[in-house]
């Protein structure tokens, strides 16, 4: 306890303070920003962290990270565009809400959430490294195989009322996960002779593409009729109901998006698809996710948010990144001339918990600038769509072509586009394709890494932990036909 409080008096240090501030509200512009992620934002940063302390650079790269994880959220909300792949599932809610007149309390929510899950997470750092380490450890590829499963069932969930159209989209994504090159075989596929697609298609330019071209393409049809009406945000935290409602939803969704950051490789895309779809799997009102529900907001931002803590419990423990954002800081912490491990608990144990004191005040910083800056963030809808309307094109030319720097994913960007206007014409769900696209290439790897692992024999493929990950995936499809059988059979006794 007393290297945990000696912890926060080093970051409360006004230096200190002052830099995570800074990291974390740049985090949430570049969150914001369309295209630009948290790992891509964590990279830009890295170099100027070099020159600094070991701990102003470490927490620099927290605090971003967490700054933009939440800020994907804020363009979800108001534009209806997530700028990080982890507002995907945000958006559903997030931006059904904000049209229906409440931005700020569709922020409100978010903001709460991302804090909850960003500080639980923070306690499970501080309190679970080595048990969750150890769980996070025992997964091999066919663990990891069964959590994708379970990851795709997903597009189920976000296929609003049709589940037929859900899946067509979510077929689709990850038929567009297979173009390029085979990581297994080494054999080019699906690219059409063109050889700038043997790299494979990036899900940042169809992300972009998919939501926001749609969004742009609808105002400039509503440019020149009725103007829109100015929202006016008086009220940012929900009514006592809304968030005793939401507290179940955002606690279970905390644990998930620990756990999974926890797993390498997930990461708060990840994290957020998974919360989202088990919590509308788990609501009373299953109904109302996809139509601005507060809880499908409060799943998707507590997950995703509670994935940064999850995601440094294996870097610091055992020196494994979680992730894209974690890798660069593991380069950071070796720049440093510190080696993440079971070592470094021991030896340099006032650092660690430095770091476990840097990520609650960080969480601590973004609800202050969330709920402090929601009345401004939300005054962006006030800006007439044609103004509005080119920088958003702008932003998504920048975002899609800064990834790679290669002007393919611009091309890529508007294609994903024109499908996605037709999407939203034709009431084809989206969310499900970026799903497809994202967890495509996890599915693909780890099946084939399980099938060498097992050698062919299909019954091998079920260890403990993936046996009870199979269970999940099923379990939705099971559960109403067993409650069905349950209520025939009470009927039945009832009547004899």
């Amino acid at each position: 306890m007393s290297l945990l409080m000696e912890g926060f008096s080093v970051v409360m240090e006004l230096n200190i303070l002052l830099l995570l501030a800074g990291a974390v509200l740049l985090g949430i512009v570049a969150g914001a920003m369309p295209g630009i992620s948290a790992t891509m934002g964590v990279a830009l940063l890295s170099p100027l962290t070099f020159t600094m302390e070991p701990l102003a650079g470490i927490l620099s790269l927290v605090g971003v990270y967490c700054g933009a994880v939440y800020g994907g959220s804020l363009s979800a909300i108001l534009l209806g565009i997530p700028g990080t792949p982890g507002a995907v599932a945000t958006t559903l809610d997030g931006y059904a809400m904000s049209k229906q007149g409440k931005p700020g309390i569709a922020l409100g929510i978010a903001t709460l959430s991302s804090f909850l899950g960003g500080i639980l997470s923070a306690a499970a750092l501080m309190l679970l490294s080595y048990p969750i380490a150890d769980f996070a450890l025992a997964f091999g590829p066919r663990e990891y195989l069964a959590l994708a499963v379970f990851a795709l069932t997903a597009m189920a969930a976000l296929s609003g009322g049709s589940f037929l159209k859900g899946m067509f989209a979510g077929f689709i994504g990850l038929f567009l996960a297979g173009i390029g090159i085979d990581e297994t075989y080494g054999v080019s596929r699906y690219h059409f002779g063109y050889v700038l697609l043997m790299g494979g298609v990036s899900f940042i330019p169809v992300t972009i593409g998919l939501f926001a071209i749609p969004e742009t393409l609808l105002s400039i049809e509503r440019i020149g009729r009725a103007p829109r009406r100015a929202l006016r945000v008086n009220r940012i935290i929900p009514g006592r109901s809304v968030l005793a409602r939401i507290l179940p939803a955002q606690l279970r969704s905390s644990v998930i998006g620990t756990i999974v950051g926890a797993v390498p490789g997930a990461g708060s895309d990840v994290a957020a698809i998974v919360g989202y779809s088990q919590g509308k799997h788990m609501s009373r009102q299953p109904e109302l996710f996809g139509t601005g529900s507060p809880e499908g907001i409060a799943c998707a931002e507590s997950a995703n948010n509670a994935a940064t803590g999850g995601s440094l419990i294996p870097l610091l423990t055992l020196g494994i990144p979680g992730g894209a954002v974690t890798a660069i800081m593991l380069g950071t912490f070796m720049t440093h001339g510190l080696q993440p491990g079971p070592l470094l608990l021991h030896n340099n144990a006032p650092l660690v918990y430095q770091i476990f004191a840097g990520v609650f005040v960080a969480n601590i910083l973004l609800l202050v600038f969330g709920l402090s800056g929601a009345k401004l963030f939300a005054r962006v809808l006030q800006i007439p769509e044609s103004i509005l309307t080119p920088g958003i094109l702008l932003l998504c030319v920048l975002g899609s072509y800064a990834m790679r720097n290669h002007p393919v994913d611009v091309l890529i960007m508007f294609a994903a586009g024109m499908v996605g206007y037709i999407m939203v014409k034709t009431g084809i769900p989206r969310a499900p394709l970026i799903i497809g696209l994202i967890l495509g290439p996890m599915v693909e790897g780890e099946l084939a890494r399980s099938l060498i692992v097992v050698g062919g024999e299909w019954q091998e493929l079920f260890t403990p932990i993936s046996t009870v990950i199979w269970l999940l995936v099923f379990a939705p499809f099971v559960a109403p036909l067993v409650m069905k059988g349950v209520r025939h059979l009470k009927r039945t006794i009832k009547t004899t």
